[in-house]
C-alpha cells in the first residue's frame, strides 16, 4: 500500500507517498522475528544494539537531519557483521523508512532519502521497543532478585538473620 507506515499500534512513522510499503509489516513484527531467528544469542544482541544506535540517532532532532546517520553501508563490516546474521533488521529498517540503494558506485546502503521527514517521537517509540526486545535476549542474575541468598562454595545458600527478641518474653 502506499501511504504511513504503521507501528502495531496504528500510529505512522514516516509518511510517504512515492514508495509502496506493501511488502512490510509494522516495525514490531520484524523485531519479534528477530528475536526467535535462528541466530545466536550473542548476533541477536548485536544486532538489536546497532539498531538502537541507528535509532537513536535518529531520534535525535540535530542528528537525524545529517545524512551520515540516515544510512548504513551494507558492505561495512561491522554493519555486515552485525545485521546479516539478522535478516529481520533489515526488513526493520524498511519499515522505520529507510530505502535499500546501489549508489553509482556499485555499493549497497540502507537510507532514508533527504526528502523524507522522520518523526522524532515515533523513532523515539522505536527505541523503547528495540530497549524491550533487548531486556528480553539479555540473561538475568537469576539470583539478584533474592536478597535473603548468598553465594558460596557450597552453593547458593540462605543467609541466617537474627531473629528479634519475643515481645512477650518473661523477665
Amino acid at each position: 500500500r502506499k501511504g504511513p507506515i504503521l507501528f502495531d499500534e496504528g500510529v505512522d512513522i514516516i509518511t510517504t507517498t512515492t514508495t509502496t510499503m506493501s511488502a512490510f509489516a509494522a516495525p514490531g513484527t520484524h523485531l519479534q522475528e528477530l528475536i526467535v531467528a535462528t541466530a545466536t544469542t550473542e548476533q541477536k544482541i548485536a544486532c538489536l544494539k546497532t539498531l538502537r544506535i541507528v535509532v537513536k540517532n535518529l531520534a535525535d532532532p540535530l542528528k537525524s537531519a545529517d545524512p551520515k546517520f540516515r544510512q548504513l553501508k551494507l558492505s561495512n563490516e561491522k554493519v555486515k557483521a552485525k545485521i546479516t546474521p539478522c535478516p529481520s533488521a533489515i526488513d526493520y529498517m524498511k519499515a522505520i523508512g529507510f530505502s535499500q540503494v546501489t549508489d553509482s558506485d556499485g555499493e549497497e546502503y540502507l537510507r532514508i532519502d533527504a526528502t523524507k521527514t522522520i518523526d522524532i517521537s515515533h523513532m523515539q517509540s522505536s527505541l523503547v521497543e528495540l530497549n524491550n526486545a533487548l531486556e528480553m535476549l539479555t540473561p538475568k542474575d537469576v539470583n539478584s532478585s533474592f536478597k535473603e541468598e548468598k553465594k558460596s562454595s557450597e552453593g547458593v545458600l540462605p543467609i541466617k538473620r537474627p531473629q528479634p527478641a519475643s515481645s512477650n518474653a518473661h523477665s
